[in-house]
């Protein structure tokens, strides 16, 4: 005779197995999202994009999906992937008579959030607004000019240190040397002084915490996956994260703060850095202290990672393409004649420079994944197809540009698309590498600077020699290689430079 223990465990585990059993029938058959294509499994459940995210293969996943069940796929029970231009501009861009898309509550920002504070990626519509007109001044085009001798002398120093390896004919991984360069340029911008990984020769170990940063963001947002952001549930999954991983977003926050205040309380200063110009609108705008700090660590982790991986990504393109590679640098060094004269105006522009880096954000967009968005609870069109409300939606950066549809050639480094009236079937604005709309990228304008700062004075400078092929990155396309946690992590790139002799 069974006990009433017993049969207590056993109803409960008939309730228990019962309730997944009929999640798994309504999210296949009577949820909202079943008529969409796609997996069996990723409908029925959250694990195989948890999976993916995990192992940083999410948006190459997903890409195969939409190779698979097309322009629509649905890739979670309550998520929708999309790889069209149109899907671009409905889930981002403005939109008259529509309401805005809200970031959706699996999104886990790269800053930890602060009570009654948001950063500019993360806030409401009204405070987003708010303090993008406070921080836009840092990123004006007048500022931009202002600030170009900040950026000029780390690229300075870079040179300085790689004309040490041509004189040693050393070799040496250039994806280091480009991530040094671009911390330094943000900690100097965001903080008033760099990080010192170029005279270092190393990485800062606040460097090396960012890098962990990303990645346990990328954990938490597992566990918003599986179970609702703020639930229970959630709760007990985020705190069953190690400790240790769980506190670096608090640790990159602890020194950014620390470093903060200390610019802010040089308020004097005249180093026409970010917070220079932010002191100048803050009373306009009721830009709180807190706002400031956790922005400023936002842009030490958006500004620094996404820049040095184009980058990487680039040269490693150009050194599987030497025909492109000598045509961009037959057109810089035919257009200086020397180094002096390299300044931002002028490499705006040579136009296959430009080209390679349009080129090299469409094929390595330095932000991969999909930037999640909520469906509006009335629901909205997206890609000419009704959404119901509450749907998690995006468009991967990586998924839009390798799609046949929008791109000829589409895994083939190809910089005279951009050129060409060969490649003008080609939906150009597939290409989103840093998002649209009323949240695109702040700080776009200061990326370029930096990107064609960096490789037209390298490119003028040296001729740049592979050691490995770059064979870590993939050059048959299919990215086995590589793990993308928000943004890629860089595999190495060894090179050796050789001083062009003039």
């Amino acid at each position: 005779m069974y006990s009433i223990s017993t049969i207590a465990s056993l109803l409960a585990l008939f309730v228990a197995v019962s309730s997944i059993v009929w999640r798994v029938v309504y999210n296949l058959y009577f949820h909202p999202l079943a008529k969409f294509p796609g997996p069996r499994l990723n409908a029925a459940s959250s694990l195989p994009g948890i999976f993916a995210l995990l192992k940083g293969r999410l948006p190459l996943e997903n890409k195969k999906l939409h190779d698979k069940y097309g322009s629509v796929v649905r890739v979670s029970p309550n998520e929708l992937a999309f790889n069209s231009v149109r899907a671009w501009e409905d889930i981002y861009g403005h939109r008259p008579g529509h309401t805005n898309m809200h970031k959706d509550p699996i999104h886990v920002g790269s800053v930890e959030a602060v009570q009654g504070v948001s950063t500019l990626t993360m806030s409401d519509d009204e405070n987003h607004a708010r303090q993008r007109r406070a921080l836009a001044h840092s990123f004006s085009q007048k500022a931009l000019l202002e600030q170009e001798y900040i950026v000029k002398r780390y690229v300075d120093q870079l040179i300085v240190n790689m004309k040490r390896m041509a004189d040693n004919d050393e070799a040496f991984n250039l994806v280091n040397f480009l991530n040094f360069t671009t911390f330094d340029i943000i900690g100097d911008l965001a903080f008033g002084e760099p990080f010192g990984c170029l005279d270092l020769g190393r990485f800062h170990e606040w460097v090396a915490l960012i890098y962990e940063t990303v990645k346990a963001g990328a954990i938490e947002q597992a566990t918003r996956r599986f179970a609702a952001a703020g639930s229970l549930t959630q709760r007990i999954l985020f705190n069953m994260i190690p400790a240790r991983v769980r506190g670096y977003r608090s640790e990159h926050l602890r020194r950014s703060r620390a470093k903060c205040l200390q610019r802010l309380e040089n308020g004097n200063s005249q180093h026409k850095d970010f917070i220079w110009y932010i002191l100048k609108q803050r009373e306009k705008h009721d830009l709180k202290q807190d706002e400031i700090i956790v922005n400023s660590a936002l842009f030490i982790v958006a500004g620094s990672e996404t820049t040095a991986n184009l980058l990487s990504g680039l040269f490693a393109r150009l050194i599987w393409n030497p025909d492109k590679y000598e045509k961009l640098v037959d057109e810089i060094r035919s257009s200086f004649k020397s180094e002096s004269e390299i300044v931002y105006e002028k490499l705006s522009k040579l136009t296959y420079l430009n080209a390679c880096i349009e080129e090299g954000l469409r094929i390595h967009p330095p932000v991969p994944t999909g930037l999640l968005r909520t469906v509006p609870k009335e629901g909205d069109t997206i890609d000419g197809q009704w959404i119901p409300g509450g749907t998690s939606v995006a468009v991967s950066g990586w998924a839009a540009s390798h799609n046949p549809v929008n791109f000829r050639d589409c895994d083939s480094f190809i910089p005279e698309r951009w050129l060409d009236k060969a490649y003008d079937t080609d939906y150009k604005k597939a290409a989103q590498p840093f998002s649209l709309g009323p949240r695109g990228c702040i700080g776009r304008h200061l990326s370029y600077m930096e990107m064609k700062l960096i490789a037209g004075r390298l490119l003028y400078t040296f001729d740049l020699v592979s050691t490995d092929g770059a064979w870590q990155w993939d050059p048959e396309g299919e990215m086995k290689n590589m793990r993308a946690f928000m943004t890629w992590e860089k595999p190495d790139l060894n090179a050796k430079v050789k001083l062009v002799q003039r």
